[in-house]
């Protein structure tokens, strides 16, 4: 999975970083997670991500992060209203390297 975040606000919920720093990969810096300073993990426990999109790396299905919540559903469920209305709002604002990425559904065409 691949997170982009599209916008972001700086907290401080208190969380340990020792429990929070991420197993394998980091998506706040994109690298290796053993290359990743417990620092970095105490800058990245303070992000919430309020808006922004979640793809799958390997099938490219995607989801949106909208008032910091991310909208996982399968897609019998899927609200394609809300995937039309991120998509007119914000894909202007994703690197096109990552719409290319999404293709599930295909985010040119919830535009027309």
């Amino acid at each position: 999975m691949l997170v982009h975040p599209i916008e972001v606000v700086e907290e401080d919920p208190g969380v340990d970083p020792v429990r929070v720093k991420c197993r394998i990969f980091c998506h706040f810096k994109r690298r290796p997670a053993d290359e990743i300073s417990l620092e970095t993990c105490r800058e990245c426990s303070r992000r919430r991500i309020v808006t922004g999109v979640i793809v799958c790396l390997n099938c490219g299905r995607w989801y949106p992060i909208v008032e910091a919540i991310p909208s996982m559903l399968d897609d019998e469920y899927m609200d394609l209203k809300l995937y039309r209305l991120f998509a007119r709002k914000y894909l202007d604002r994703i690197p096109q390297k990552i719409v290319a990425l999404m293709k599930k559904p295909d985010p040119s065409s919830l535009l027309e």
